[in-house]
């Protein structure tokens, strides 16, 4: 065997034993900010930041994400509606029960029981990349309670794990959850992710990761990654969204392809689309005016 094949092989057993260690969590509310709120939905805490007066905008992330990912569009938003920043069940500061329904329709229900909960009236969704199929489940189980859509990155045809994900079994699927959760392997997602890599910084990687010490993190990515994904997201969910809806897409997207654009164009009726320049899958953190400008001209319009 080769020697960079031998060190190849002794780095991903190493890896695969710190992945099986138990490591000592870290409190949610210790790493709750000024802004962080807190709500229960369903009997689960659901952790979320509120900014700005107006029209309720709730923006929901992606998969592994957070209410970080917000953090650049959030105060161009403000100005004119209030804006909701949810962390998913399993995610960020919200509960990450072994036992949760992590489908994208159990997550959708539960942003409409956010939505309830905080008495909001008809706000809009807006998801990124697996956040898009939380917020297009929420809008078909409630479509009274929901004014309208923004769908940016929409995974709905690509840019999520294969089926075969679903058959791993325990520990094999507890460990690729905290292989995940690894600054090293987390930072090779997010590359595929940025068309500006100099925006992939340690400060970044530290703040992506903050979540994944959180008591239960890979245990309910484990259990989200077996019983979920690649289960959902096909184009009847598409089809049959009839709330206005504006679509945005990163040119230079790695994960979910511009090419997917037209065809979800023409398949959620009356929708419209806004391509962003200089920007690859996280869209909103490289180009936050220009998103932000697309959504404010679109709820304009609207």
């Amino acid at each position: 065997m080769a020697k960079a094949q031998i060190t190849s092989t002794r780095d991903a057993a190493r890896a695969f034993v710190r992945a099986l260690m138990t490591h000592k969590s870290v409190p949610v509310r210790q790493l709750a900010g000024d802004d962080s709120r807190f709500v229960s939905v369903d009997g689960r805490s659901l952790h979320y930041t509120q900014r700005g007066c107006g029209a309720p905008i709730i923006l929901i992330h992606g998969f592994a994400g957070s209410t970080y990912t917000w953090r650049e569009l959030i105060p161009l938003l403000a100005p004119t509606h209030t804006v909701y920043a949810v962390d998913l069940l399993g995610f960020g500061l919200s509960d990450k029960p072994a036992d949760g329904d992590y489908s994208m329709a159990g997550q959708g229900r539960l942003i409409i029981g956010f939505v309830e909960a905080l008495g909001l009236q008809q706000p809009v969704l807006a998801g990124h990349s697996m956040g898009v199929l939380v917020a297009a489940f929420a809008a078909l189980s409630s479509p009274a309670r929901i004014g309208s859509l923004v769908l940016i990155g929409p995974s709905f045809y690509h840019g999520r794990p294969p089926p075969s994900a679903t058959r791993l079994f325990f520990p094999f699927a507890l460990v690729v959850a905290k292989l995940f959760y690894m600054k090293g392997m987390r930072r090779k997602s997010l590359q595929r992710c940025y068309y500006d890599q100099s925006l992939i910084t340690d400060e970044l990687l530290d703040h992506y990761l903050k979540p994944a010490g959180t008591s239960g993190a890979a245990a309910a990515l484990a259990r989200m990654i077996r019983t979920s994904v690649g289960s959902e997201g096909d184009g009847e969910v598409c089809v049959r969204l009839r709330l206005p809806t504006l679509l945005v897409w990163g040119r230079y997207d790695g994960i979910v392809p511009l090419a997917d654009a037209e065809r979800v164009r023409q398949e959620i009726e009356g929708s419209q689309l806004a391509v962003i320049d200089d920007a690859g899958h996280m869209v909103q953190e490289e180009k936050p005016q220009e998103v932000a400008a697309a959504i404010l001209n679109f709820l304009r319009r609207g």
